[in-house]
């Protein structure tokens, strides 16, 4: 079959590359003058490379990292505290993180089954930590990586459908060798000029014999079948000529988009805490690991995740707020250069970070995007529970196995369009 893929982010051109693989001709269609999407890497002044979008590849995500072997791109450790940063002077254990997440978990449970609708991550944190819960450090780095309000976020999602939840916990992350975007570069090198950039789609309908695709300058493009792997505002914006799913349309409309900014800051001194983070609000510091495995890399990398640390940091201004309150957290650092900031929300392309399960998010949702919508299937963090780089590869082999229905379609109707 011959199929458009919109978006050229981990999610798209994983689709891509397994629909190629398949024997499917694939053209890949990306708005931005590069690929990754919200993958996005960076040398400093100083020469050390800054993550601008995702960061993390976590142990237990397979998928990402089966991904990375079979193209011979390489991860090394973090060797962070991702989930037990230091607040305030303090982090908990690792005995103390698991307690305490099983704590709120069976404080959940407990909730739902008194009969409470529509619980938040703040309402559990809450009522399992007691008063003082925003001081805990267990909430403060979960609301921080949420990049949304956690009064509007489900907390059934975030803690009883957690995809990793039989997974053991190992506290550390890797990041590919020269960058998190390098894994995207090497997909779009292999598909080589199927991938168009600078070449954003606005509407896409389909009829019984295929899709149609429009593009800005108005020229259109014909496919038997396509998978759209967009941000969720940019979905919401595209004009779509057909139906989506009732579990697709209601899936969708249980999400919301969250926003974030990353700030990478040369140095040429700091202190020896490898992941602290901000006690009144929700951002967090880190340094990576060398890959020479004995050194610490001559940067610092930022996170701050809501709109309300945003606006207090006033990022829309640049980075000098974030830059103070970093120098405050870190007296030590010594900064070698120009810091770089990346606020998500100004991103023509993205209009935020990535999604969250809202309050009105139900099981459901997590089998919504196993199916295509006729011809099209969808792909992106926004239709599953992982908003990390594993979920953009899970999501783009989710949506190649959605077109497989389109095949079966196809050729029971006689063959291509």
């Amino acid at each position: 079959m011959r199929i458009i893929v919109i978006g050229a982010g981990l999610a798209g051109l994983t689709a891509a590359w397994e629909l190629r693989k398949r024997g499917h001709e694939v053209s890949v269609l990306e708005a931005r003058a590069r690929v990754g999407g919200r993958t996005w890497s960076q040398r400093l002044g100083n020469g050390a490379i800054t993550e601008r979008g995702g960061e993390y590849v976590f142990p237990t995500e397979f998928a990402i990292r089966r991904l990375s072997a079979e193209l011979g791109v390489p991860i090394l450790s973090h060797n962070v505290r991702y989930a037990r940063r230091t607040v305030d002077g303090r982090h908990v254990s690792f005995a103390e993180l698991e307690a305490t997440t099983e704590q709120i978990t069976e404080t959940l449970r407990g909730m739902l089954a008194d009969g409470l609708t529509r619980v938040s991550v703040e309402d559990a944190h809450r009522e399992a930590l007691g008063p003082d819960y925003q001081q805990h450090p267990v909430y403060r780095r979960m609301v921080t990586s949420l990049a949304n309000d956690p009064n509007l976020v489900s907390a059934a999602s975030a803690f009883l459908y957690d995809p990793d939840a039989d997974q053991p916990f190992i506290d550390d992350g890797g990041r590919f060798v020269g960058g998190n975007q390098s894994l995207a570069i090497e997909l779009a090198r292999r598909l080589g000029a199927a991938v168009r950039l600078e070449h954003p789609a606005r509407a896409i309908d389909q009829s019984s014999s295929g899709v149609e695709v429009t593009l800005a300058d108005g020229s259109t493009l014909h496919a038997d079948a396509a998978v759209i792997a967009v941000p969720l505002p940019i979905l919401r914006s595209l004009r779509l000529g057909f139906a989506l799913t009732p579990g697709q349309d209601a899936a969708l409309s249980h999400r919301i988009m969250g926003t974030a900014a990353k700030l990478g800051v040369p140095l040429a001194a700091v202190d020896d805490d490898i992941a602290l983070q901000s006690a009144d609000l929700s951002w967090w510091s880190w340094r990576s690991l060398s890959a020479d495995g004995e050194h610490r890399i001559p940067a610092l990398s930022c996170f701050a995740g809501s709109r309300a640390t945003l606006d207090a940091l006033h990022t829309e201004a640049g980075p000098g707020r974030w830059v103070s309150e970093l120098q405050a957290l870190r007296p030590e650092l010594v900064i070698d250069g120009d810091v770089l900031l990346t606020d998500w929300s100004d991103d023509p392309w993205t209009r935020g970070s990535y999604s969250a399960a809202s309050l009105d998010w139900t099981p459901a949702d997590l089998d919504a995007f196993d199916v295509p919508a006729g011809r099209v299937a969808f792909a992106g963090e926004h239709t599953g529970l992982e908003q990390t780089l594993n979920g953009a590869v899970v999501s783009g082999l989710r949506a190649v196995t959605a077109i497989g229905a389109v095949e079966r379609l196809t050729e029971t109707s006689g063959g291509p369009a």
